[in-house]
């Protein structure tokens, strides 16, 4: 019966008789300890957004704005933080556009509906 060889034993030999291969794990270096966050900011940005989106992503898929529109697309929307009408107004149209899925006859479809878009 014939020797086989294992050509991935034999490869990594050749890397180690060149110096090229080394069994060594490089040594890890410590991470350094992060500072936690103060949860009181954190806080009061999230009551501010809920002041500001009351709105959840069943009403907002029901609004006249948004109709004609893939539930997908409208969902992307929504939790890029495009929660309402007004929402719409301090975005411009390019950064509606880079969101993933939406194209120009998305956006055309919401001037359509009446969403007017920050200049």
């Amino acid at each position: 019966m014939a020797k086989v060889k294992n050509k991935k034993k034999a490869f990594k030999h050749r890397l180690k008789k060149q110096g090229l291969f080394n069994n060594l794990k490089a040594p890890v270096p410590p991470v350094p300890p992060v500072a936690p966050q103060p949860l009181a900011e954190s806080k009061t940005v999230a009551k501010e957004e809920v002041v500001t989106t009351d709105l959840s992503l069943e009403s907002f898929a029901e609004l006249p704005e948004v109709d004609g529109l893939r539930s997908n697309l409208v969902e992307t929307l929504y939790n890029e933080g495009l929660t309402s009408v007004a929402a719409f107004a301090t975005v411009t149209e390019e950064e509606v556009l880079a969101l993933k899925g939406v194209g120009p006859a998305t956006v055309k479809k919401l001037k359509e509906n009446g969403v007017s878009f920050k200049a």
